[in-house]
């Protein structure tokens, strides 16, 4: 009979634990459901009190956009993106007839433009039905406010950073550094004209400078017509202050982009009035971990820090980022 120490014995009973684990994960074939707000079963968000009544009935629910506004996926568990579970957490809370009014508390600089331009759309969608109030906390800039301009009501603090309505798109020319410092050339073999347009190897050409200018006008013309509707603006009204232009929150709402000033509790006696409750229990979603959570590495996912490429993406942002590296 094979004698083993305390320690190897420990490990052992922590290895049979976790295969036991595994081993019921793969046979159930789904993961346990857990309460929700409407009382139906699913695997992402349980509640927690915030604010408020807590034995009142109806519920404002709090979502939080907090950083760049991403899509983006990493990890080994291909953890699903930002957008997708602000979406999540909106549906969820669409669906709960107890919730009568959404508060999105907004601390983002904005993202690419695909990506908050989806979560607009849903937010404008879910505020016909519902009552939505957006919360402009520390930084509510570029594609930050671009979402909370689709909320029905927005509260700023008098000294948030916000504005910036306007489109960016970067790259690099790395020809110089390669070529006469380091000596070497970039040689590329390519199918049409523009087909390595934007490439760091060699310098941009006046019409492709041209067709690149031509999005990025497309996009902000489409960030302008957006707060225009989100908040019963001309364009002609609008379009002056939509050269990127930082401002307070005091200053935004002299200029008609915010409707009140104050904090979280000014943005739950507006939810509270708008949609008519006089006690309600102000909530948050979160999310618990479960086993299968940190077997398949998405723990180390929820973590992660998205790492800058020393490449900038060639994409069309709405974000506003003038002391990083984008």
């Amino acid at each position: 009979m094979i004698r083993m120490s305390k320690k190897q014995m420990a490990w052992l009973i922590i290895l049979i634990i976790v295969a036991s684990g595994v081993c019921v994960k793969l046979w159930r074939g789904k993961s346990v459901g857990i309460k929700t707000l409407s009382g139906s079963k699913s695997k992402e968000y349980r509640y927690r009190f915030v604010a408020g009544d807590s034995n009142a009935e109806d519920k404002i629910i709090i979502v939080k956009v907090e950083g760049e506004i991403t899509n983006s996926r990493w990890g080994p568990s291909y953890r699903r993106g930002m957008v997708d579970d602000l979406i999540s957490q909106l549906k969820q809370a669409e669906k709960d007839e107890s919730v009568k009014a959404i508060i999105l508390n907004i601390n983002s600089p904005g993202g690419p433009v695909v990506d908050a331009d989806i979560l607009y759309s849903k937010i404008r969608e879910i505020g016909k039905k519902k009552i939505v109030v957006a919360l402009l906390d520390r930084v509510a800039a570029s594609g930050g406010y671009y979402v909370a301009s689709a909320a029905n009501k927005i509260v700023s603090h008098p000294l948030t950073l916000t504005g910036n309505i306007g489109v960016i798109m970067d790259y690099v020319n790395l020809e110089g550094l390669l070529k006469k410092k380091l000596g070497i050339e970039m040689g590329v073999i390519k199918s049409g004209r523009y087909k390595d347009i934007g490439s760091p190897y060699r310098p941009m050409g006046i019409s492709e400078k041209k067709m690149l200018q031509d999005l990025v006008n497309a996009s902000h013309r489409r960030f302008v017509e957006s707060v225009a509707a989100g908040r019963n603006i001309s364009i002609t009204k609008l379009a002056p202050i939509a050269d990127g232009r930082i401002f307070s929150g005091e200053q935004a709402k002299e200029l008609g982009l915010v409707d009140e000033l104050g904090s979280q509790d000014e943005a739950i006696e507006l939810a509270k009035k708008l949609s008519n409750v006089e006690r309600a229990k102000v909530v948050e979603y979160y999310s618990r971990p479960r086993l299968w959570d940190f077997l398949s590495g998405k723990i180390s996912d929820y973590s992660k820090v998205k790492e800058d490429s020393l490449m900038p993406e060639p994409i069309l942002k709405y974000i506003w980022q003038p002391f990083f590296e984008r």
